[in-house]
C-alpha cells in the first residue's frame, strides 16, 4: 500500500509505495482513503518538534483528517458496513505517534474516530472537515456567545478560524477578526463583521471600535498565555477567553479546547455541514505524491481555508 511516511528524525517525510495492507479486528474497520487535509500538528510531526513529549513508532504515516469507504468491517461492527461513505480524524498520539491517514488504506476503531460522511458534502470538503470543524466547535462551545455579543477571532482566516467565524456570526454575534488586505471578502462571506489591520496595533483598533471592550476572545495562534495577553487585554471584565493551543491561562473565563473524535462529535460536525451551516473553504489541493508540498505551503503561505490532500 502506499503511504506517506516519516521514517526517522533523520529524514525527510516521502512517498512509500511498501507499506502492507493494515489487518483489522472485530470491532475495526478498514477504510480505503479518498482525501485528507494538513493540519499544524502534521508539520510538527514531520519537523520532530514533539519528539520529546511523546513516542514515536516509526514508520509515522502523517495525516489526521479523513473522507473514504468502509472496505471492510470487523465482525463485532455494527454501526458500519463495506461501501458506507464516512469521516473522521485519527488522534495524533494514540498511544505512540505511528497511524494516520495519508494513506490509501486504514484501520479505525467503530467507537471512535468515524461517523458516515455528510451526503450534501463532497468528499474533499469531508476529508478536510474533522479536526478543524470539531476544534471549531468546542471552543464555540465554550465561548457561549449570546446573539448580540461581541467577539475577536485571532487566527480567522484558517480552517479552525473559517469554521470558528461561522459558528459565531450563525449565533447572532458580531465577529472581529485581525487580517490581511486580500482577506476582507474572504472573511466577510464567513460572516466576519469588522476586519483589522493583522499588521497593525490590534488591540488599539479593536479599543477604537469598542471603548467597552468585546465580551469574547478566541485566539488560534497565540502559542503563550503571555502573546494571547495583547489581545485579551480588549475583553471586558467577565468575558470569556479561549485557546486552542493552550495558551488561556489561569482564572475565571479562561478555557483551552481541543478536538476529540467521537461518532457524536463527528455525527454533529457532519450535520451541520449537510444543513449548510458550515462550509469547508479549500485553498489549494494536493496529490498524496504531493504531500511535502502542502506541509510547505501551510507554513510558507498565507492560508484561507484548508489545504487538502487527495488520496487516489
Amino acid at each position: 500500500m502506499r503511504a506517506f511516511t516519516l521514517d526517522s528524525f533523520d529524514t525527510s517525510p516521502g512517498l512509500r509505495e511498501d507499506l502492507p495492507t493494515p489487518q483489522i479486528g472485530d470491532e475495526q474497520l478498514l477504510i480505503r482513503v479518498r482525501a485528507s487535509s494538513v493540519n499544524p500538528v502534521d508539520d510538527f510531526i514531520a519537523g520532530g518538534v514533539i519528539r520529546a513529549m511523546v513516542e514515536h513508532e516509526f514508520p509515522v504515516v502523517l495525516g489526521r483528517d479523513y473522507a473514504g469507504v468502509v472496505e471492510q468491517a470487523g465482525a463485532a461492527v455494527d454501526r458500519h458496513a463495506a461501501g458506507d461513505a464516512v469521516f473522521g480524524f485519527l488522534l495524533h498520539a494514540n498511544p505512540t505517534v505511528h497511524a494516520g491517514t495519508w494513506a490509501e488504506l486504514i484501520v479505525v476503531p467503530q467507537d471512535l474516530s468515524v461517523a458516515r460522511q455528510p451526503a450534501g458534502v463532497d468528499v474533499g470538503q469531508a476529508g478536510a472537515a474533522s479536526l478543524a470543524g470539531l476544534t471549531a466547535l468546542a471552543a464555540h462551545d465554550a465561548l457561549a456567545l449570546r446573539e448580540g455579543a461581541t467577539v475577536l477571532v485571532v487566527g480567522a482566516s484558517g480552517g479552525v478560524g473559517s469554521f470558528a467565524v461561522q459558528l459565531a456570526a450563525g449565533a447572532g454575534a458580531t465577529v472581529v477578526a485581525p487580517g490581511l488586505a486580500e482577506d476582507g471578502d474572504y472573511l466577510g462571506g464567513l460572516g466576519v463583521a469588522e476586519v483589522v489591520d493583522r499588521d497593525g496595533d490590534v488591540a488599539a483598533a479593536v479599543r477604537e471600535r469598542h471603548p467597552d471592550g468585546v465580551d469574547a476572545l478566541l485566539d488560534l495562534v497565540s502559542s503563550s498565555p503571555e502573546a494571547l495577553e495583547a489581545y485579551a487585554a480588549v475583553v471586558r471584565e467577565g468575558g470569556r477567553v479561549v485557546s486552542s493551543v493552550g495558551a488561556a491561562g489561569d482564572g475565571p473565563g479562561r478555557v483551552n479546547v481541543g478536538a476529540f473524535p467521537s461518532p457524536e462529535n463527528l455525527e454533529r460536525l457532519a450535520g451541520l455541514l449537510d444543513a449548510g451551516a458550515l462550509r469547508m473553504p479549500i485553498q489549494a489541493t494536493y496529490s498524496l505524491a504531493q504531500a511535502d508540498q502542502a506541509l510547505k505551503a501551510l507554513t510558507t503561505q498565507h492560508t484561507q481555508g484548508k489545504i487538502a490532500v487527495a488520496v487516489p
